[in-house]
């Protein structure tokens, strides 16, 4: 996995409540809630891909129907 995707990964689980505007500004540097959501989106499919490769769940696996209420 790429840095700068694990990076925006790893700040997505350490402030699992933040929108993606405060995930820009807690990233150094800061970066724009449109980069943080690129880097978040892209980081899933390529979990997803892998999970598919292994013949396991992807992440939508993962989602309460409370969850997918709100998609």
């Amino acid at each position: 996995v790429p840095d700068h995707l694990r990076y925006a990964g790893k700040l997505r689980l350490k402030h699992k409540q933040a929108s993606l505007e405060e995930l820009g500004q807690l990233a150094d540097p800061p970066m724009t809630k449109d980069a943080i959501a690129g880097r978040v989106r892209r980081l899933l499919a390529t979990a997803d891909k892998k999970a598919e490769e292994m013949g396991v769940p992807d992440t939508k696996a993962s989602l309460t129907p409370e969850m997918l209420d709100d998609v």
